[in-house]
């Protein structure tokens, strides 16, 4: 089941991405849609009023011919740029003077709804500006070619928006933004699916992994014992006390290797279920040190390996586990060994530092490639080297030791380069936070 789903994952997230490109897709089109049917309504309201401007201007009414006779009495010269104007060009300008024709079109604009600033200019029949503010000059060219434009016989009246774009876009502003959310939650989606199945095919691969290796860990010593038992049962072998003793010895450490694996696993599912329980008293780590390379001293010699002690801390006692803390030790040595090429070396120092008591476990082992170091320490991680059954293990070391320094209070961290050996150091605290 665990593997039709694996292979099920990299359709869904396809789907999931044809599924993005069409929302995109959509919402870019809605968008667009939405931008062109903003720019229609605001060409034919600005067309209304300006048309509003064009008839109130070229309809003779009392008012107007009373506000025209005004401006003519207060300013009777009206300036022209280019061109003479005439009569009728005169008239109509002195009425767009009367009813100042500027506030006139931003009060018709305003009632359409439209707030955008506009720039305004009069043009005479040959295209020549009649009124035209001299800072709008550089917009002479877009009022005629691009502007909104009413006729006021025999006069045009245009009107151009510099900032329309600005204007628009700002107005769907909202919309705009509704869309970024949705395309952000889609884009989010898919990216945690994504991770999501990169991450189950890893943990996928990592079970099949830990299987592979607990089946052949196990069968090795289990193997083990039932041929010493058969050949103790066999009353053929010849029975003398050093066969005994042998036959005897070896189910003893076979059933040992069967208890560290299985207490292996346990306490990394302490570790990781948060239930471990620490009894804190005051220890001397090197006593505890000690007792660890003694207890291993067999293990060692059988590789044809060496510890050395290098202790020189004038404070090795710690508030700490006795037995996490051996175990993080046992932990420590027994990866020097695995992983040591041949004749393991393993150099374990420490010293006292501000905050506590540091220890360094430095082995001549192969090494650990950049790209793993801040993996090593992961639930279930190994790092590759060929053939899965060439070191035995887990991959639950490491993590069990970071999860009882980090219970401590205390830091871990491996210095290492491919052929060069690894150094594990740790630093502990001399007395721990009142829990």
């Amino acid at each position: 089941m665990a593997n039709r789903r694996t292979k099920s994952i990299p359709w869904f997230i396809i789907a999931m991405v044809f599924a993005f490109l069409g929302m995109s897709t959509i919402q870019i089109h809605w968008l667009r849609s939405s931008v062109r049917m903003k720019q229609q309504l605001f060409d034919d309201n600005v067309a209304h009023a300006l048309s509003e401007v064009g008839d109130f201007l070229t309809q003779p009414s009392a008012a107007a011919l009373q506000a025209q006779l005004e401006a003519v009495n207060s300013d009777p010269g009206i300036p022209s740029i280019g061109t003479a104007l005439s009569g009728a060009e005169r008239t109509m300008l002195q009425r767009m003077d009367a009813f100042m024709v500027d506030s006139l079109v931003q009060e018709a604009l305003h009632e359409h709804g439209i707030a955008a600033v506009p720039v305004i200019g009069v043009f005479d029949r040959f295209g020549q500006p009649v009124r035209l503010e001299e800072a709008d000059e550089e917009h002479r060219a877009a009022l005629t070619e691009e502007g909104y434009c009413v006729v006021a016989e025999p006069l045009r009246l245009c009107v151009h928006f510099p900032s329309l774009d600005r204007y628009l876009l700002h107005n769907l502003l909202g919309q705009f933004a509704l869309t970024g959310v949705m395309l952000a939650i889609i884009a989010a989606g898919l990216f945690s699916a994504v991770i999501t199945a990169n991450r189950n095919k890893r943990i996928d691969r990592i079970r099949r992994d830990l299987m592979n290796n607990l089946t052949h860990e196990l069968k090795t010593p289990i193997s083990t014992i039932g041929l010493a038992a058969e050949a103790l049962n066999d009353p053929d072998m010849r029975r003398s006390e050093e066969t005994l003793k042998h036959y005897v010895g070896l189910i003893r450490e076979e059933n040992k290797r069967l208890g560290v694996l299985v207490e292996n696993v346990l306490q990394a599912s302490l570790a990781d279920s948060g239930s471990m329980r620490l009894f804190m008293q005051p220890l001397n780590a090197h006593d505890v040190i000690k007792e660890v390379v003694k207890n291993l001293a067999i293990q060692t010699v059988k590789r044809g390996g060496k510890v050395e002690l290098n202790l020189t801390a004038s404070s090795p006692v710690i508030e700490a586990d006795r037995i996490h803390l051996t175990n993080v030790v046992y932990n420590l040595m027994d990866n020097a060994l695995k992983y040591a090429s041949e004749n393991p070396l393993l150099e374990i120092s420490s010293r006292n530092t501000p905050n506590g008591v540091e220890f360094r476990f430095k082995d001549n082992g192969i090494g650990i490639p950049k790209e793993h170091l801040g993996k090593v320490f992961d639930r279930l991680y190994r790092v590759p080297t060929g053939n899965v059954h060439d070191v035995k293990g887990f991959g639950l070391g490491l993590s069990y030791v970071r999860t009882v320094v980090v219970r401590h209070h205390g830091s871990i961290h491996v210095e290492s380069e491919p052929g060069k050996g690894s150094t594990f150091v740790i630093e502990l605290p001399k007395t721990q936070p009142e829990r």
